[in-house]
C-alpha cells in the first residue's frame, strides 16, 4: 500500500463498514476496566444487582461495535486473578452468579443467536456454578464461520501455564497451529489487536495463551465500558495504516528524521503518569508547548 492510497483519518471515520471491515484484524483481546469508577461518575451504586445490569448493558454495546467492525474472534476476560483475591464486602460472594447470568442467561443465550455469536466460556478450574453456564453455551447450530466470542476466567496467575501443560499432556502437538487447536478446539489467528484501559501494562492473565501475534496495543482512559464508534475507528485507522511503517530497504527512510528532528530529539516517554487521588492517570505526551 502506498502513501497516496491511504485514506484520510477524515475518510476512514465516514467510510462504509465494509471497507473498515477489510482492514480489521481476525482475533483481538478487549480487557477494559474501571466499570465501578464508570459507575461513580454516573451516580450509580459500584455494587449489587442495578450496577451489575446496568455495566452488562455497556458492555454488550462494545461487543456489537467490535464484532460490527469485522472483529471475528473476540477475547474478553470476565475475571481475573486480582478480583478473586478482593476483600471488598459481598463481591466475591456474588461474582461467580454474576458471570453466570452474564455470560450465560436463557436471555444472554438468546441475544447471541439473535446476532449470530458464537460463544465460548473458558475456565480452567471452573466451579459447579461456572461449569454449568460454559456446558450451556455449545449450541448445535455454532458455525466455526460465525463471529466468536471468548469469554475467560483466570483465577490464578498459573492457570494460563496448568492449561497448556494439561493440553500438552493429552494431546502430542508438535506445532504452534496444532497446540492452538488442542487448547481451544479449533486453530484461531493470533491476535494482532489489544485494546485496554488504565496503566500500559500487559501481563499473561489477560492474554489468551498461545495468541499473541505482532499485537498492537492501546490503551483509553475513560472507565468502563465507553469506547464510541469513532474512537473504535481512530484505534482501527491507527492500527491499520499509521503503524505500517516497516520497510525493506531503509536508505532514503532514515534520512527522513531530519524533518522531525525536535520530535526525535525531544519526544515524551509513553507511560509516564501522575497520581489522580487513588488512581493512574497518564502524562501529557505533547511537546509543541516546549518548542
Amino acid at each position: 500500500m502506498t502513501r497516496e492510497s491511504i485514506p484520510t483519518l477524515a475518510e476512514f471515520l465516514q467510510a462504509p463498514l465494509e471497507s473498515i471491515r477489510q482492514v480489521a484484524p481476525t482475533t483481538m483481546v478487549f480487557s477494559s476496566g474501571g466499570s465501578r469508577r464508570k459507575a461513580a461518575l454516573a451516580n450509580l451504586p459500584a455494587t449489587g444487582e442495578e450496577y451489575a445490569r446496568w455495566s452488562h448493558g455497556q458492555l454488550l454495546a462494545c461487543l456489537q461495535l467490535f464484532f460490527r467492525h469485522g472483529i471475528k474472534h473476540l477475547f474478553l476476560p470476565m475475571l481475573l486473578p486480582n478480583q478473586f483475591q478482593e476483600t471488598t464486602p459481598n463481591y466475591r460472594e456474588h461474582i461467580e452468579r454474576w458471570v453466570a447470568w452474564g455470560a450465560a442467561s436463557p436471555a444472554m443465550r438468546d441475544y447471541y443467536r439473535e446476532h449470530n455469536w458464537r460463544v465460548r466460556l473458558l475456565d480452567s478450574q471452573a466451579s459447579p456454578i461456572i461449569a454449568e453456564a460454559a456446558q450451556s453455551l455449545h449450541q448445535p447450530d455454532d458455525n466455526p464461520e460465525q463471529p466468536t466470542l471468548w469469554w475467560f476466567i483466570v483465577r490464578d496467575s498459573a492457570d494460563p501455564w496448568q492449561a497448556i501443560f494439561q493440553a500438552a499432556h493429552q494431546t502430542a502437538f508438535k506445532t504452534r497451529s496444532q497446540a492452538i487447536e488442542a487448547l481451544y478446539g479449533e486453530i484461531i489467528p493470533p491476535a494482532e489487536l489489544f485494546v485496554s484501559f488504565g496503566k500500559p501494562q500487559i501481563n499473561h492473565d489477560v492474554l489468551p495463551p498461545l495468541l499473541v501475534g505482532n499485537l498492537q496495543c492501546y490503551w483509553t482512559q475513560k472507565p468502563g465500558y465507553t469506547l464510541s464508534e469513532r474512537e473504535f475507528r481512530e484505534i482501527l485507522y491507527d492500527f491499520a495504516f499509521l503503524r505500517q511503517t516497516w520497510q525493506a530497504d531503509k536508505t532514503e527512510r532514515t534520512k527522513a528524521a531530519l524533518e522531525f528532528r525536535q520530535h526525535w530529539e525531544r519526544g515524551p516517554i509513553l507511560g509516564l503518569g501522575q497520581q489522580l487521588g487513588p488512581f493512574w492517570y497518564p502524562q501529557s505526551t505533547s511537546i509543541e508547548s516546549e518548542l
